[in-house]
């Protein structure tokens, strides 16, 4: 017989007031909707949303998440006791899930026995001979100050071209085959929380391709056959190989002079995190200094679990000096990393790194591989180039189109360029990069192909000449990036951080 719901919310209520008074969350002081109100998402509408896919929601671990933003954005205990109620329902498939269900467990102060879940998380981790987590733990459930190593060194320029007559743009080359190790990151690949897309756990599940622009573009725009986003690039290599990515997640990060840091594989917290992906509103909180990431975005926040599993390839986002950091890191320990969104791999620029920004690629059928990179192109000293830039300020998201300018200052410093500025300040405005060229009559543009617009007016350039060619920024994770790299393989190079000198 089904009990009807106001007299199981009365059962609810009467099981709480019975189990004592408890503090759920008793570390999260950040505000649940800081993403939200950045992004310009109607609240409201989103609590409506996110709420109604709780019928159709059948992953335990899944329900806890989607209880757990509920809770937070309407500071509701009852939302807290379902959450716990059902993480405790997830039925984990390795020791490294039992540890991070501790550690939830213990975050959230689940039936209020924070301490008895945090002596079970030491253990786990133990078991898995993760001993410096073990020790940190244990410190907090000493009510000790844990004892954190930082590393918050910021990257140096390495590049140094003054003896090159020309450079070579593009040679970089990853390849992956059926029996590599790729990791990659939870956000935008098995979940999407901010596109209401919370009905898998972080750890396995089938890959998204679309998220939060399904909501609001056309078929045409949205191009699902290709994808979007690193659960679209995820899901090429998946489709071609049967090579599955499995994803990172559980990371712990740490405060310091108000800024967070996730930790390497020794427990040094070292890779810078941005405030708005802290923010996610899954992120648990161990202490007020100390947070749990499970919707992890980022290569910053992939470094620890990455050479623990012994990955060959990390697939995931350099879109802030941390992530390039944390790229260069892994590549130093022999791990290949694509990065799609590529705002700052500029920073990698001399430091011959296993690394690529929004690369171009291809299947190679023979070899049955994915080629990643490999597509050269000279230039001169002193040859004209026009390069895209942007005003920040107006609209949002803009700035993605200043990575091309990044990436050629840098260059100048030590190789001139007669580099030609186009500067945007929203979308719909690369009509202008591409008249500029013609006007200057250069044969290569540096700029980002984001949607069918710029798509539209980037091939047109490309069939005035083939002599004409385009450096891609910020671009193969979006259908329209990729099927202008299809169209003009000859054409089109990328983000390349290892630029080779010719003398």
């Amino acid at each position: 017989m089904q009990v009807p719901q106001k007299i199981l919310i009365i059962m609810i209520l009467f099981l709480l007031t019975a189990c004592g008074e408890i503090v759920y969350d008793p570390d999260y002081i950040l505000q649940p909707d800081y993403v939200l109100k950045a992004a310009g998402v109607d609240i409201k509408e989103y609590i409506s949303e996110l709420n109604a896919t709780l019928a159709t929601t059948k992953n335990a671990w899944a329900l806890g998440d989607t209880h757990l933003v509920l809770a937070r954005s309407g500071n509701s205990n009852l939302s807290y006791y379902q959450a716990c109620l059902h993480y405790k329902k997830y039925d984990p498939e390795n020791n490294e899930e039992q540890a991070l269900l501790y550690e939830t467990l213990a975050s959230l102060n689940c039936t209020g026995k924070r301490n008895a879940y945090l002596k079970k998380a030491i253990k786990t981790w133990k078991k898995e001979e993760v001993f410096w987590r073990s020790t940190l733990l244990q410190s907090i459930l000493d009510n000790e100050n844990p004892t954190l190593v930082f590393n918050t060194t910021p990257l140096t320029s390495k590049l140094n071209l003054s003896e090159a007559k020309k450079i070579l743009i593009g040679t970089t080359q990853i390849e992956i085959g059926k029996n590599k190790k790729v990791i990659t990151q939870v956000d935008r690949v098995y979940r999407d929380w901010l596109g209401q897309q919370l009905f898998q756990d972080p750890f396995s599940g089938e890959f998204l391709v679309t998220f939060s622009e399904r909501l609001s573009y056309n078929a045409s725009e949205l191009r699902e056959d290709i994808g979007w986003h690193e659960g679209g690039r995820a899901h090429d290599i998946y489709k071609k190989l049967g090579t599955k990515a499995t994803t990172a997640t559980g990371t712990l990060a740490a405060q310091k002079n108000g800024n967070w840091y996730a930790a390497d594989e020794q427990g040094r917290f070292q890779f810078e995190i941005p405030i708005d992906k802290i923010s996610y509103p899954t992120t648990r909180f161990l202490t007020q200094d100390l947070a749990l990431l499970f919707d992890t975005h980022g290569v910053n926040m992939l470094v620890e679990q990455s050479i623990r599993k012994k990955a060959e390839v990390v697939l995931s986002d350099c879109d802030h000096e941390g992530k390039v950091k944390a790229a260069l890191y892994l590549s130093d320990h022999n791990i290949s990393v694509l990065c799609f969104p590529d705002r700052f791999v500029y920073l990698a620029l001399g430091h011959d790194a296993k690394l690529m920004g929004s690369p171009v690629w291809y299947f190679d059928e023979k070899e049955q591989k994915m080629i990643y990179g490999n597509s050269p192109l000279v230039l001169e000293r002193n040859q004209k180039i026009v390069v895209t830039n942007a005003e920040i300020g107006k609209t949002y998201a803009v700035w993605y189109y200043t990575t091309p300018w990044l990436y050629f200052s840098e260059i100048n410093k030590t190789f001139p360029l007669q580099i030609i500025e186009v500067s945007v300040d929203d979308f719909y405005q690369t009509h202008l990069v591409f008249e500029k060229a013609r006007k200057e009559q250069t044969s290569v543009v540096a700029t980002r192909v984001f949607n069918s617009y710029d798509y539209d007016v980037a091939k047109q350039w490309l069939l005035e000449d083939e002599k004409n060619n385009i450096i891609l920024f910020h671009s193969t994770m979006y259908p329209y990036g990729i099927l202008l790299m299809q169209e003009f393989k000859d054409q089109i190079s990328f983000d390349d951080p290892n630029v080779r000198s010719v003398t």
